[in-house]
């Protein structure tokens, strides 16, 4: 008799007390931004306003990230009772328009040397890595650096860039370049592990905000982790034990034997609420179903490969899930 035996091999498996695994009753959802720039690049303002326009707008964590420059947090983050961490960071820009965030670093990474752009991004990949760093890819149309078809070969790359708050990142794709999102399901469906991030990418927080500037408040993750340190943050960024937004948020996400659930925070707006709908995804990008219930729920069947959602509002705002692998074991 076959058995379907589900799988489920998402790092940090993204459970929670109740799901039919057992997480600590005791972690807790950060809310952080991994891509910021200062006077120290290409931003307009000083590190120390940066960080605290983020501690003053509910955000618990925070990695600068200059191009080809360290922010060291030691003088920045120096109260420990205030509920934030400053990560060390860096965007490790290389020629060819490569560009990968250095998260959790404690030294500048120099840029890299490399022929083709996979070399470029393996080669910073492996920077990150030998500081015990998670690297997180920007931004691929940008420029329309690189594709899908760049990054399959990469080892050990933890984070892709699919959703940003900067104006000229061109996530959407073109209609003959795919989207990020697009280029996300295509590393996944050829058996890249890799987990999506929504930032930032600020620039300034001067002046007037619009549509026109990298203004902050606009993309961020939020991660599941036991306490608010360096270690926990990145092991959860590491292992896929978060979400991504940009602006809906998520009470809760259980993985069971049997399902992904999605406890989904309506809000307290007055008047005219929003909506939600969760679209549950799967290898390929194929679309596996479409929930408007909360809790929204999916029951793998087996052969989905991995299952993932993305939870919209009725305002266009959005969230993501990191997938879910599963898999078909026939026991006779």
């Amino acid at each position: 008799m076959t058995r379907l035996l589900v799988a489920l091999v998402l790092a940090l498996a993204l459970t929670r007390p109740g799901s039919g695994q057992d997480a600590p009753a005791s972690t807790h959802w950060y809310r952080g931004n991994l891509h910021a720039h200062t006077i120290n690049s290409d931003g307009d303002s000083p590190p120390y306003d940066v960080m605290a326009w983020y501690k003053r707008n509910g955000y618990q964590f925070l990695a600068i990230t200059d191009h080809n420059t360290f922010t060291d947090p030691a003088p920045l983050d120096t109260n420990p009772a205030d509920a934030f961490l400053l990560l060390g960071g860096e965007e490790v820009t290389n020629r060819m328009t490569v560009h990968v965030n250095a998260i959790g670093i404690s030294r500048v990474i120099a840029a890299q040397s490399g022929s083709t752009r996979t070399e470029l991004l393996q080669a910073s990949i492996d920077a990150v890595r030998a500081q015990g760093g998670v690297p997180l890819i920007n931004h691929p149309n940008f420029g329309w650096a690189f594709t899908a078809t760049e990054m399959l070969p990469l080892k050990r790359a933890a984070l892709l860039e699919i959703a940003s708050g900067h104006p000229l990142v061109n996530h959407q794709g073109d209609g003959k370049v795919p989207s990020t999102e697009r280029m996300w399901d295509q590393l996944l469906s050829a058996g890249l592990r890799v987990f999506a991030v929504a930032v930032d990418d600020v620039h300034n927080l001067r002046e007037e905000f619009t549509n026109e500037r990298p203004n902050p408040g606009r993309g961020w993750v939020v991660a599941r982790a036991a306490a608010l340190t360096r270690d926990r943050i990145l092991a959860a960024l590491d292992g896929g034990d978060f979400y991504a937004s940009t602006g809906v948020t998520l009470k809760d996400i259980q993985v069971a034997a049997d399902s992904l659930t999605l406890d989904i925070d309506p809000g307290t707006s007055p008047g005219s609420p929003p909506h939600f709908r969760a679209f549950f995804i799967g290898q390929d990008g194929r679309a596996l179903t479409v929930s408007d219930d909360n809790p929204a729920r999916y029951r793998f069947v087996g052969n989905e490969g991995y299952v993932r959602a993305r939870v919209e509002d009725s305002n266009g705002l959005k969230a993501w899930t990191q997938p879910v692998f599963v898999k078909v074991n026939r026991d006779r």
